[in-house]
């Protein structure tokens, strides 16, 4: 429904999100709370009143694209907002490159609407015509914030410093959001947080993600259900039920578990507070259940300490565990955290050497465990637009190239004929 806005009582907000499944899910709510206070989004800094830059600061590398794209953004001179981990992190360098940039670091995001108050009248060109502007509508794939925060004491982590402590999300407001999005066409719903698995352990109402998988998957609707990430002591935890809920229909039979290392060393160093077995003995436990069902992992490479011997237990676990992503990362030391003080690393070209060893074994592994889709009929669920056709997903999140423009939200029955490095491809039947 198109709606009209009141001049100088309006602006058109373009908003940038980067990093992780939280962050993406945190801007899109905020955007649609400055729509839901007659503002409306922007598709381009060019053609807004003002801009909002949600960032990452995981990584060194991270912080530094952040950090020359609010160089970009302070040329044109209209006010910017910076939001995410950064301006937790690292306030002066923003100002440096962006000065009087407007800093909201996550446990402020709530303030987002009185900061853009305040720029209301400074930021609109004076008698400018009112905006005639349509919502922004949902896409398919949608994150949905269950929680912020962690209890986790990682050597190397900078988001647990700029996330704080644990702050889990109330049930009623989670059900809403989600309401709020498949009502307006989403179809797949990513629920999102550092530690998927601590949700409700900060709150009284007894939900935790338990009750809160069930409660998400009673909503009425078209939609699937793609639980973030838990940490392997998290999930120890949380484990016993946790494949019952899995098996409801709704849900992408998709667990995503960071490892970071198979040396039970260097998983003391990293402060990770689980051995490699607990790991290994989770994604057992979830093969068991759903034996096609995708395996996600993570992996720090050339952390503080490790030879080629803790290299090669990283390598000897995941060929056991045979997942089928792995979300690799050379080590960056953050400033503030215990592991940047460590001077002992590995040289950058023998991390370099071990991307590519982990790498080969990444892209051998999916395809290994996808081949036995080959010449199967699977229904799939078109999530997204791809060179040369479309990405769907199965019900178990594999990934499947479609070589024909299908609408987006179709979900069809799907013929494998091939596996590739990363994607199943399909042909619809």
């Amino acid at each position: 429904m198109e709606r009209y806005m009141l001049p100088l009582m309006s602006m058109r907000i373009y908003f940038e999100s980067h990093g992780c499944s939280l962050n993406r899910g945190e801007s899109k709510e905020m955007a649609d709370a400055a729509e839901a206070s007659g503002h409306s989004v922007a598709e381009a800094p060019a053609s807004a009143d003002m801009v909002v830059l949600d960032t990452c600061a995981v990584i060194q590398a991270s912080e530094n694209r952040m950090l020359a794209r609010l160089r970009e953004l302070a040329r044109s001179g209209k006010p910017v907002v910076v939001a995410g981990c950064l301006p937790a992190v690292a306030p002066g360098r923003i100002l440096e490159v962006c000065p009087g940039a407007i800093l909201i670091p996550p446990e402020k995001r709530g303030s987002f609407n009185d900061a853009v108050s305040a720029l209301e009248i400074k930021a609109m060109p004076q008698g400018r015509a009112a905006a005639k502007t349509t919502p922004r509508r949902p896409g398919i794939v949608e994150e949905v914030p269950i929680a912020s925060g962690c209890r986790g004491r990682c050597t190397y982590c900078i988001a647990r410093a700029a996330r704080c402590g644990l702050r889990s999300r109330a049930l009623d407001d989670i059900l809403a959001r989600v309401e709020f999005l498949v009502e307006r066409g989403c179809r797949e719903v990513r629920l999102a947080a550092q530690d998927s698995g601590l949700y409700g352990l900060d709150r009284d109402d007894g939900a935790g993600i338990h009750g809160l998988l069930s409660a998400v998957c009673g909503l009425e609707g078209d939609f699937m259900v793609r639980l973030g990430m838990m940490n392997p002591d998290t999930l120890r935890s949380v484990m016993g039920g946790l494949m019952e809920k899995y098996a409801h229909p709704r849900m992408f039979k998709f667990l995503h578990i960071p490892v970071q290392s198979g040396d039970d060393g260097i998983l003391e160093k990293m402060g990770r507070n689980y051995a490699a077995s607990d790991f290994l003995e989770l994604a057992g436990t979830f093969r068991k259940h759903f034996p096609s069902g995708i395996l996600a992992t993570d992996v720090i490479v050339g952390f503080p300490g490790e030879g080629e011997a803790q290299f090669g237990r990283t390598l000897g676990l995941l060929e056991k565990a045979r997942p089928d992503m792995v979300n690799a990362k050379a080590f960056s030391p953050r400033p503030g955290t215990p592991a940047a003080g460590v001077i002992r690393m590995p040289g950058r070209e023998t991390v370099r050497a071990r991307m590519r060893r982990l790498n080969d074994l990444r892209r051998g592994l999916f395809m290994e465990n996808s081949r036995p889709l080959i010449d199967t009929t699977v229904r799939a669920l078109v999530t997204e637009n791809a060179k040369g056709g479309v990405l769907a997903r199965t019900a178990d999140y594999r990934p499947v190239l479609i070589r024909m423009p299908l609408a987006r939200g179709l979900s069809t029955d799907v013929r494998v004929v091939e596996v590739r490095q990363g994607w199943c491809v399909g042909s619809p039947i």
